[in-house]
């Protein structure tokens, strides 16, 4: 049991002193269309926990406005939580704990409509107990606090409040988002730090938090009114890609401020390159890869990293002293050597040189061959019945017809396209299944307001007739979604992403964070597992997802998809009808994923950051950008088995696989996608033999 904490009292007139002051002032300070003031809306309400600390301390007593009562968990229990019911949905905007002193160093505050699927609306890893007063922006019925780690571990207390204030208002919700954040700079840059400073966004109530983004992936929270921040943790010698979000009291999030580019520089000043790693021999050979190995080189500080080469193309990187080397045609010579780098960037000597001649044959992930290059970002991937492919380019918004030889042919810009300056423009294209008799080719791209879904004809060389089929889907600079794939049902299935905007993905009337299913017309399928809910929802087929870019259905007519994690996990999922897969509570099989469905396989964000995904043979290919690999993962049932890594380093990021009607797999690379203009970009279309 929790021990007695010695505070002075607070009084039940204290505190709704206290609460009376902050509705006056957010009523003073509130521009005059602003809603209702926010006021204390958890005192006296119904409240449980997860387990039961004694009779003297239940979950009532954190409610009612009286420290000398509190409420306290049962003992030495992780996790625990403890949840009040406003009684009706409200927008929260504060959050006041009183800790006794067995108070939670970590946990989260977390808000829910139905008391079953959760969002968190504050998070932390370093509670300090006492009063802890929390600015917080979120909407729920429900309100809880769900601690993961105790502040007094090895102990037998549990957790203990003596008070949980909720303030807010249940005003509507307010559908204008604000303004984007704009003239963002970063300064003071240092090897492990950088400040941030930009001119407030602006909104029809009030700007309540600005959130920090790094290359699409959050970094932290601030009050809406702080205008600068510091970025701490950096790593030396790094480029970085800050950009800020604003959110109002409803949850509406801005579109993007502009982008603050910058390199962290070198820890030290260190001019001395590693020496020339030594001994590179080869491990093993077989038709189509070169396995590599080599003894380590030294550096004054540390090397970090090799790069194989042949001739003065790099092949291939590595993080130790082993690499295989694949995509290499059978019965050919090849010669190797490997340099070192250190944290700065100096680069060794090259090793010795190996000389390996590849096998007769070929294996399962075999020979690669350039078809072309483009200077833009070939996004979506699709194959005529001649064989001929075809492919969207991102930032030119333009549709290119190739055939196998290389020859391109424009079949012509996608009116209405616009970019985000991130990773928003010309996304996903999917052919009808019966193309030969009605020539329909559907589109995913972003427009000035919105991520929408439309289709044309394919004439000759040409893209007639236009239609828009759906509209409203959240965009922003990322996490935009934007894969197409028709179903064995010969539904059109469409990956959304989040917007940027994390509860959407718990929405099922938003199109953000969702697998939607459409008819090939663009009407809502009634067999669809939320269709009488009507509106948005009447086109999900699954949700809470980050940010889907893979979709791929094998042979029993099961779509299979891939997702992009935040920090820690990315995903692979089997998709079930009306499945829950947990963001953002859950990422991967991170976070409270109670209630959600597992992915059938996770990786950490720095070995993949998946996109495209395809299906050869019931054997799931899986492009990586970060991780600049290739993975190849056999399907074992409802199972998924080993992930072999293919080509890493070699090629770059990789952002599409697609079975060619030869049985061969083209890959287009993703190389200089940052930015939403065209022809600044180094990409190519390869073509990966399938054994």
């Amino acid at each position: 049991m929790a021990p007695r904490s010695r505070r002075l009292p607070v009084t039940r007139a204290g505190i709704l002193a206290t609460a009376l002051a902050v509705a006056v002032t957010s009523l003073v300070s509130a521009a005059p269309q602003a809603a209702a003031a926010d006021v204390l809306l958890s005192q006296g309400k119904p409240a449980t926990e997860s387990a039961s600390g004694g009779a003297n301390y239940a979950p009532k007593n954190a409610f009612d406005g009286n420290a000398a009562t509190r409420w306290a968990s049962k003992s030495n229990t992780d996790p625990a939580w403890i949840r009040v019911d406003l009684g009706a949905s409200a927008n929260i905007s504060r959050v006041r704990l009183q800790w006794d002193l067995s108070c939670a160093k970590v946990y989260r505050v977390e808000t829910s409509e139905n008391d079953s699927t959760w969002t968190s609306i504050h998070s932390t890893t370093d509670g300090l107990g006492g009063v802890e007063d929390l600015t917080v922006t979120g909407r729920g019925r429900y309100v809880r606090v769900y601690g993961t780690t105790r502040c007094r571990t090895g102990t037998s207390y549990g957790y203990s409040l003596q008070e949980f204030q909720v303030f807010g208002n249940s005003g509507p919700v307010d559908p204008e988002p604000p303004s984007p954040p704009s003239d963002l700079v970063a300064s003071e840059i240092k090897s492990d730090s950088a400040k941030l400073t930009w001119k407030a966004a602006t909104d029809n109530v009030a700007v309540t938090a600005y959130d920090i983004y790094n290359l699409g992936q959050f970094q932290k929270t601030v009050p809406g009114n702080a205008l600068t921040t510091v970025m701490t943790g950096l790593k030396p010698n790094v480029n970085y890609g800050f950009y800020v979000n604003a959110r109002d009291a409803a949850g509406n999030v801005s579109q993007a401020s502009n982008t603050a580019e910058f390199k962290t520089p070198p820890a030290q000043d260190d001019p001395i390159p590693p020496t020339a790693p030594k001994n590179l021999r080869s491990t093993g050979v077989t038709a189509n890869s070169v396995s590599l190995a080599w003894e380590p080189a030294t550096d004054n500080v540390g090397v970090t990293r090799y790069e194989v080469y042949t001739g003065a193309t790099k092949v291939g990187d590595a993080a130790g002293t082993s690499a295989t080397i694949g995509g290499r045609s059978a019965n050919t010579e090849y010669t190797f050597t490997v340099k070192a780098f250190d944290a700065v960037g100096n680069a060794s000597a090259a090793s010795n040189a190996v000389t390996v001649k590849t096998r007769s044959g070929g294996d399962q992930v075999g020979a690669v061959t350039q078809i072309a290059t483009d200077n833009d970002v070939p996004w979506g991937l699709a194959f005529l019945p001649d064989g001929s492919g075809i492919y969207s380019r991102r930032d030119a918004q333009d549709i290119v017809k190739i055939i196998p030889s290389g020859q391109k042919t424009n079949l012509g810009k996608v009116p209405g396209v616009s970019g985000t300056n991130g990773e928003g423009g010309l996304l996903g294209i999917e052919l009808s299944p019966t193309f030969a008799a009605d020539g329909l080719i559907y589109v995913y791209h972003t427009s000035s307001s919105d991520n929408r879904i439309v289709r044309a004809k394919i004439e000759g060389n040409s893209l007639t007739g236009w239609q828009t089929l759906l509209t409203g889907i959240p965009r922003n600079k990322f996490h935009n979604g934007g894969r197409l794939r028709f179903g064995a049902d010969g539904k059109l299935y469409a990956a959304t992403g989040d917007g940027q905007n994390k509860p959407l993905a718990q929405n099922k009337q938003s199109f953000g964070g969702k697998v939607l299913r459409l008819n090939p017309d663009g009407t809502a399928p009634s067999d669809n597992p939320f269709f009488g809910e009507g509106g948005n929802a009447r086109y999900v087929w699954t949700y809470g997802h980050r940010n889907v870019q893979g979709l791929a259905v094998d042979s029993q007519g099961r779509m299979w998809q891939a997702e992009l994690g935040d920090g820690s996990q990315d995903e692979i999922n089997l998709l079930q009808k009306g499945g829950n897969y947990g963001w953002p509570a859950c990422e991967g099989t991170s976070g409270s994923c109670g209630g959600s469905i597992a992915p059938k396989k996770t990786f950490s964000v720095s070995s993949a950051s998946p996109s495209g995904l395809a299906i050869v043979n019931d054997v799931l290919f899986l492009a990586a950008l970060r991780g600049e690999r290739l993975y190849r993962i056999p399907i074992n049932g409802s199972s998924l088995g080993a992930a072999t890594p293919h080509f890493q380093g070699t090629y770059g990021r990789l952002r599409t696989p697609e079975p060619a009607p030869d049985g061969s797999l083209w890959v287009t690379t993703s190389n200089g996608d940052k930015d939403s203009t065209a022809g600044n970009s180094n990409t190519r279309i390869l073509k990966v033999a399938l054994n």
